[in-house]
């Protein structure tokens, strides 16, 4: 059985190494705390007998052989890399579970037939590029020489690729690309980062869907003028406008899609941003998420119509278009089945779910068998120095985990 022990001296350690910020832990991809987690893993790794290396852009490997080497890989994990003043558990719980499993590999005495990898992947989260699930799609290959020069940092305007050189790699996107290796299934352990499970008293997530998004961003125009010498009947106020908008699209999402999908604004710009100016304009984004094809069709649908109301109203002008669209992605069916049967056969609680974030194992179902398995965030918080899974349901997942690895292993 998992050791809640060791694993929680890798997620305590992992937790201390971090830039400085006012709460939490931060260490963004690419930074000299980032490559002290990554020194850690590698020298846990080793410790209990996996080979280790690292690819061209970042990605951390542990490999335990096989004892047939034509047989395809199984891989387990998750990101290495925080948001600022984040918690000590998204992506690193996937990780540090993954190596409990290695572990309880070596421990069996039994070797697996099919050789085992352990993943850290790196540059997850957008912190310092705005760019996601970086060094996921350089093993999948959709990343490459382009995106290493169009893709830069937030703060410092550096390109990728002069990122990377400067962490002391290369960057070759050919020695990151794993799209023609054999891999008969990935598993990404992670937090749910909700209160779904919590809240249904469920120890174990299955994963059916990873979520379909849709940034929708909308600009509103307005006149600029004196707050205090135009009547309220007459005014061209951008930012009522844009109020307006946002208000009725929440209300319309909460009353006909509540469980089903969200809708978010997640930035708002006020120009000229004056306390005595009445706004002229107002840039904001929507954020949709559903596993619903039509549900997402038709909040789109009614964020356009009710965009044209509200500028007859507001006397504006309100552009709505949609920057990114990405379609969800199911997991594969035969992972999900396998993930229920460990569950059961370990006595764990457990339900199937959507998840309502986006995960390297999207990135990689386009190339291989991938799935998912959830624990519960207490009280669903998640990027906040709050966050917590308990080791509890560690030690759970990471049984899960090493059950269906076997299973794998065996077929």
């Amino acid at each position: 059985m998992a050791d809640q022990k060791r694993m929680h001296q890798d997620i305590e350690t992992l937790r201390k190494i971090s830039e400085p910020c006012a709460a939490g832990t931060q260490r963004p991809s690419y930074t000299p705390e980032y490559r002290e987690g990554v020194e850690y893993m590698k020298g846990r790794m080793a410790e209990f007998g996996l080979e280790v290396r690292e690819d061209t852009v970042g990605n951390l490997f542990g490999v335990l052989r096989g004892t047939d080497p034509e047989a395809p890989s199984i891989i387990s994990g998750s990101h290495l890399d925080s948001v600022k003043c984040s918690g000590a558990f998204d992506g690193i719980a996937g990780v540090v579970c993954a190596l409990e499993a290695a572990r309880m590999i070596q421990e069996s005495k039994k070797p697996l037939k099919h050789t085992y990898e352990v993943l850290g992947t790196i540059g997850e989260e957008g912190t310092r590029f705005g760019q996601v699930l970086i060094g996921s799609q350089f093993m999948e290959g959709s990343f490459g020489e382009a995106q290493l020069d169009s893709v830069k940092g937030l703060e410092d305007g550096l390109t990728l690729r002069e990122t990377i050189r400067n962490y002391g790699l290369t960057g070759d996107p050919a020695g990151a690309c794993r799209r023609q290796d054999k891999v008969k299934a990935f598993i990404e352990l992670h937090a749910e980062q909700g209160p779904i499970l919590e809240n249904a008293g469920k120890s174990i997530g299955i994963v059916e869907n990873i979520v379909a998004i849709s940034w929708l961003e909308v600009s509103v125009h307005g006149v600029a003028s004196h707050p205090g010498t135009i009547p309220m009947d007459v005014r061209h106020d951008a930012g009522v406008g844009a109020f307006e908008l946002i208000c009725a699209v929440t209300r319309y999402a909460a009353q006909h899609y509540n469980g089903i999908a969200t809708v978010t604004t997640g930035r708002l710009n006020l120009l000229p941003g004056s306390t005595n100016c009445i706004p002229s304009e107002c840039d904001f984004t929507l954020d949709i998420r559903t596993c619903d094809e039509a549900a997402r069709a038709d909040l789109i649908r009614y964020t356009v119509e009710t965009a044209k109301q509200v500028a007859v109203k507001c006397r504006v002008e309100i552009n709505v278009q949609e920057a990114v669209h990405r379609e969800h992605v199911p997991t594969d069916s035969h992972i999900e089945d396998l993930v229920e049967e460990a569950a059961a056969k370990l006595g764990y609680s457990h339900m199937r779910m959507n998840s309502g974030a986006g995960h390297d194992a999207m990135i990689f179902k386009r190339i291989w068998p991938a799935g998912m398995i959830f624990l519960p965030s207490h009280e669903g918080l998640t990027h906040h120095p709050d966050e917590l899974v308990a080791f509890e349901d560690m030690e759970k997942g990471a049984n899960v985990l090493y059950e269906v690895i076997r299973m794998l292993d065996e077929e």
